[in-house]
């Protein structure tokens, strides 16, 4: 699908998006020293789209587009509307090996070379994570099986929360439009926990899952064939992103997992320890005043808060 710049009028957008197909996931060339990707982007809506209709087509999660455009209508965006894309992110601090996966982000990384340039790359993907009580772990593991069609065997805890919530749940859920865990799935050493697809691709973004991953149809699909048996996958919380690029440093800060915002204090001296660590905090002039509109607006817009000094 064409994404619409900034520079493009709407009625072009509008025109180049009569079609509209799930897009791509996002890759990026890295080196050892990237640690932001991309860019902030725009799209226009059509009369027919919802704001989650636009999510999936731009790779993006549910949560992750409606926070950035909090003045968009979820369902009745309105044609010609100019919809915010956040694709630009600061890289999960850990390994820069196989899967990461950043819970507070409800996002994936997957790190890997070219297979015809040998170039190290990565490429992101948006997904689902636990509901409360079924959180996703943090963590560390690895792939060790890769399965197309699976059959679902619900653990007894998932068993119980369904009764709970006044459904039953069979042991045993063939491959199907009924099964949740869609048509493609990676399974981890880590008992009970995959990647994998879904039946209801709303959800991608959202904490909505049994605690397994779950990502958007064509995504899975594209991660299935990527990734090869014993890649790592490690599981990591980190609400407070930093990096530099271009002499510039951004600042990514999103609720944490309880749903909570950081106090001011908290994420000023998160910002500090992060210059302190580097050695950077007599060569980076902080923004102060952006870093607090950064807080205030909690919509987990990647945003430039300093500059280097020249």
């Amino acid at each position: 699908m064409p994404t619409c710049r900034r520079f493009l009028l709407p009625a072009l957008c509008l025109l180049l998006s009569l079609v509209h197909a799930p897009a791509d996931a996002r890759t990026w060339a890295i080196d050892a020293d990237t640690e932001v990707i991309g860019t902030l982007e725009f799209d226009f809506a059509r009369r027919s789209d919802t704001l989650m209709d636009i999510a999936r087509w731009v790779s993006m999660g549910h949560f992750e587009l409606r926070r950035a455009n909090p003045d968009v209508d979820l369902w009745q965006p309105g044609e010609g509307s100019r919809v915010l894309i956040p694709a630009l992110f600061v890289l999960p601090d850990g390994p820069r090996e196989g899967i990461v996966i950043n819970r507070a982000e409800k996002r994936l990384y997957y790190f890997h070379n070219d297979p015809d340039s040998g170039q190290r790359k990565v490429t992101t993907y948006p997904v689902g994570i636990g509901k409360q009580g079924r959180e996703t772990p943090l963590g560390s593991a690895r792939v060790v099986a890769k399965l197309d069609n699976p059959t679902w065997y619900p653990t007894q805890g998932v068993i119980d929360d369904y009764a709970q919530h006044g459904r039953s749940l069979a042991r045993v859920i063939p491959p199907g439009p009924d099964n949740p865990l869609g048509e493609h799935a990676i399974v981890l050493d880590l008992p009970g926990y995959l990647l994998h697809g879904t039946n209801r691709p709303d959800g991608v973004g959202m904490r909505v899952s049994q605690g397994c991953v779950r990502l958007y149809p064509e995504h899975i699909r594209e991660l299935v064939a990527k990734v090869p048996l014993g890649t790592e996958v490690h599981f990591v919380d980190q609400p407070i992103r930093l990096g530099q690029r271009d002499g510039k440093l951004y600042l990514k800060v999103l609720p944490d997992h309880d749903g909570h915002m950081p106090e001011r204090a908290t994420l000023l001296a998160a910002v500090d320890e992060w210059l302190a660590r580097r050695a950077l905090d007599g060569a980076i002039r902080l923004d102060a005043a952006a870093v607090d509109r950064a807080l205030l607006a909690a919509d987990g817009v990647t945003r430039v808060v300093g500059r280097a000094k020249k």
